[in-house]
């Protein structure tokens, strides 16, 4: 008994710099059990000096987010070494479970999932009547802030579109809103509209107030099929010209500057027209184009030298699945994961998940569900972190 009591104590009085080298190794299960030994391991585990050493160490892992009528589910898992799929097996590792609703208490309203950055998850709220409310959570530290309400802005906005990443060399952690307002021009057809409006807002955490950004070149609108990807310091988004054809280009917004600049284009397309939407796959732009030729088929493009047009390659070609109607032209499908043999981890128009056998060439559903039959399911890829909130207070 003395023996133990004097290694605990020997363990204690370990310099900080010590103590949090050993902590940086272990699972993050145990930092979180070890959080509930002592006063001494809680506050050192609080401190940002452990938060910044952690966060290259953390394990890659997956946010899946569940939506249902006034409730929200949200597990997160690590992957494990060597994981593989086989038979269903992600060989994923649950971490937590929580509802971001009670969390941030509001129990009866549904949230959605703007970006996930170094931990930090970026949740929007939906069915407010009076302006997209917006907050930054850490789950693993159980902290969240409400972003300050977005004065002067579009009212009854056609599309909005939200991002969140962080700049490249200041460290700033920055939420980007781009807002459109469409009219018809009655002389131009029926189908036409032009921008009446497009404004392009900047929230950077623990400065209180937003900024209006010129937007550069034409005014454009998000593709409804894309969402905002954060890669390399840039968020990036599939767009198409309102005043030129119906063409779509992928806009970049760089974080540090806060503007947008040119970007090279799509791969270009086999068979006109393409459906598919932009991902990111092992830290590159990916594209999952869907086409139907005879049969129908789906074919992924990766961008291996980030922003070089000819490194477009053509990485996994997938024909029409027997008994798996989710591949089909005109399916929202969105990359998560490429796994070192070649599988394919995917969300199907934010209803299911399934992966990709490229040794069986076949589909299989993905059954982690936390909650039966949820209305939307979303997921992403999530590093944890014991980044703290209180920092960005304002």
């Amino acid at each position: 008994m003395k023996q133990t009591m004097y290694r605990s104590s020997f363990l204690l009085n370990l310099p900080s710099e010590i103590m949090i080298n050993i902590l940086l190794r272990i699972p993050i299960q145990t930092i979180l059990s070890c959080k509930c030994v002592c006063k001494q391991l809680l506050h050192l585990l609080s401190t940002p000096d452990f938060a910044e050493s952690h966060l290259p160490f953390s394990t890659p892992g997956l946010v899946i987010f569940q939506i249902g009528t006034n409730h929200n589910l949200c597990q997160i898992f690590e992957y494990e070494d060597g994981d593989e799929l086989q038979h269903s097996n992600l060989h994923l590792s649950p971490v937590m479970k929580f509802d971001p609703s009670v969390c941030i208490g509001l129990p009866d309203v549904n949230f959605g999932i703007v970006g996930s950055v170094n931990g930090l998850l970026c949740l929007q709220e939906y069915g407010n009547q009076e302006y997209d409310a917006l907050y930054i959570c850490n789950p693993i530290t159980c902290e969240y802030i409400a972003l300050p309400r977005i004065e002067g802005v579009v009212e009854h906005p056609d599309t909005s579109e939200y991002g969140f990443g962080v700049s490249k060399i200041s460290g700033q952690y920055k939420v980007v809103r781009n807002v459109h307002r469409h009219s018809k021009d009655p002389q131009a057809g029926p189908s036409s509209s032009t921008i009446q409006n497009h404004e392009c807002l900047v929230y950077t955490l623990g400065t209180g107030s937003w900024r209006h950004v010129q937007p550069a070149g034409p005014p454009f609108g998000h593709y409804d099929l894309s969402r905002s990807l954060f890669l390399n310091g840039n968020l990036h988004g599939s767009v198409k010209d309102y005043y030129g054809s119906d063409d779509r280009f992928i806009s970049c917004f760089d974080l540090e500057s806060e503007s947008f600049k040119p970007f090279p284009a799509f791969p270009p397309p086999p068979v006109p027209p393409v459906i598919g939407t932009l991902g990111i796959l092992d830290d590159c732009l990916c594209f999952f184009d869907i086409r139907s030729v005879n049969d129908e088929i789906t074919a992924i493009w990766v961008m291996k030298e980030y922003g070089v047009e000819k490194s477009w390659t053509e990485i996994l070609l997938i024909a029409e699945v027997e008994d798996f109607p989710c591949i089909y032209y005109g399916s929202v499908v969105h990359p998560i994961k490429a796994f070192e043999n070649g599988d394919i981890l995917l969300n199907w128009d934010n209803h299911k998940l399934f992966y990709y056998s490229s040794k069986t060439k076949t589909c299989e559903d993905v059954d982690i569900m936390i909650q039966n039959e949820p209305d939307w399911i979303d997921a992403i890829p999530h590093t944890l972190s014991f980044l703290s909130l209180k920092e960005f207070q304002w």
